[in-house]
């Protein structure tokens, strides 16, 4: 994919999964500002830690909390209306270690194992559907994730909101790397289902990766009958209907409403209270303009480091992470070659299916944010569409062999990564 050629083709050089995420650490840990510590140890608003503090005190609600912004007030009490799925997993570590935790270093670390999993995905995609991958496509698309996307400045920050998208993707990436392995076997499938439902419930919009994970099994296994494929499903989808039945009682045990997560009764910051008074929290009414600043806004550009004017809405991702501006091509070619009819043996059918996989869980997780209330202000690019960043991704990949037809695309595409990942640090910079 891209040159120079770095390292041999071939057998897939394993120390690549380590030596990748041990480089982005000397970024995450905010080494790359003079006079900013090292690392952050302090605690950080994040509402998640509290809840895990309350939990182990037969409580739902939180107390003595730094702040009580973007929190719920409901009969003299303040609750959360994110998903408590991290709240689940920062529990054992207040119960060890106390509630003075330090949010920032713990996000790094799941920042971290994130390229790790990121990468052993690629790693194994290539495995499955013969993608023709080499070292240098999982080291530079390894360096794209880790430093080339807004998940670079999200790592950083130990505060509630970037805490839940960077766990959300841990989750996800734990279920589709599960997924690859489980082969036929009953224990892998419930787990990865057991993943798929902690990221749904760490952010909601994830219950649409279900899409791509049923597309990238069925790809895996295209000879399932109905009946076999419905018992994976069952298999597959346990944790997700436990999960859900235990997310209404919290919601009862809180609002006395199942279906209630106490959003109306938002502490909200008054930039935006105008809009949801008339609007609501989810309405099409933001789409356009929501569409508009995350996806096709560029950032204003100055001649003085950094260069990049801070925006409290943000700007496009395509213009945060150029790489994705190659899937306006990707989608074409693929489009032409689907319409010549060269598509016709089962690798080939497989890798569609993926494709199309991909699009089935990035539209409507897109269509999601671009309807909620806000873009993520205060942010740096637009870190919502982190959420379906992985499936462009992956849509690129098994579209390498069409782009590939391009000339000097392993340039153009080395370039964009750079570009991405220059962007990205500036903003890791300012933010």
């Amino acid at each position: 994919m891209f040159e120079p050629m770095l390292l041999n083709e071939g057998k897939t050089n394993k120390h690549l999964f380590w030596i990748v995420p041990f480089i982005c650490l000397f970024f995450y840990f905010d080494w790359i500002k003079p006079g900013h510590k090292s690392i952050d140890f302090e605690p950080h608003l994040n509402y998640f830690r509290d809840l895990a503090n309350a939990f182990l005190h037969g409580r739902l609600d939180v107390t003595n909390t730094l702040n009580d912004r973007d929190l719920v007030h409901y009969n003299n009490k303040l609750y959360l209306y994110w998903p408590p799925m991290p709240a689940l997993v920062y529990t054992p570590l207040v119960a060890l270690f106390g509630p003075q935790l330090p949010d920032a270093f713990i996000n790094v670390l799941f920042g971290l194992l994130n390229i790790w999993l990121f990468m052993r995905i690629v790693h194994r995609l290539n495995q499955q559907f013969n993608l023709n991958l080499n070292n240098q496509h999982l080291l530079w698309m390894g360096f794209f994730w880790g430093l080339g996307t807004v998940h670079f400045y999200m790592s950083n920050e130990g505060s509630v909101w970037f805490v839940s998208q960077i766990m959300a993707q841990t989750f996800l990436f734990s279920s589709v790397l599960l997924l690859l392995k489980s082969r036929d076997k009953v224990v892998p499938l419930l787990v990865s289902g057991l993943f798929f439902a902690a990221a749904a419930y760490t952010r909601n919009n994830m219950v649409f990766a279900v899409f791509f994970l049923a597309c990238l099994y069925l790809a895996m296994h295209s000879k399932l009958s109905w009946k076999q494929g419905l018992s994976k499903a069952f298999v597959f989808g346990l944790p997700f209907v436990f999960f859900s039945l235990l997310n209404a009682w919290y919601n009862y045990a809180r609002f006395g409403n199942y279906f209630e997560n106490g959003i109306q009764y938002h502490l909200m910051n008054p930039y935006f209270y105008e809009n949801f008074k008339q609007h609501g929290y989810f309405s099409t009414y933001y789409l356009s303009h929501n569409f508009y600043t995350e996806v096709v806004h560029m950032p204003s550009i100055y001649s003085s480091f950094p260069f990049i004017q801070k925006e409290e809405e943000g700007f496009g991702f395509i213009w945060g992470s150029p790489l994705f501006l190659l899937l306006i091509p990707a989608a074409v070619l693929q489009l032409l070659t689907y319409r010549n009819g060269l598509n016709v043996n089962v690798m080939i059918v497989s890798q569609r299916m993926v494709r199309v996989g991909c699009w089935l869980a990035a539209v409507p997780i897109a269509f999601v944010i671009f309807c909620i209330m806000g873009t993520g202000w205060y942010q740096f690019c637009a870190r919502y569409t982190l959420d379906f960043q992985f499936f462009l991704v992956v849509y690129l990949l098994f579209s390498w062999q069409v782009l590939a037809t391009i000339p000097k695309i392993k340039w153009i595409t080395f370039t964009l990564i750079l570009a991405s990942i220059v962007i990205q640090f500036l903003g890791a910079w300012m933010y």
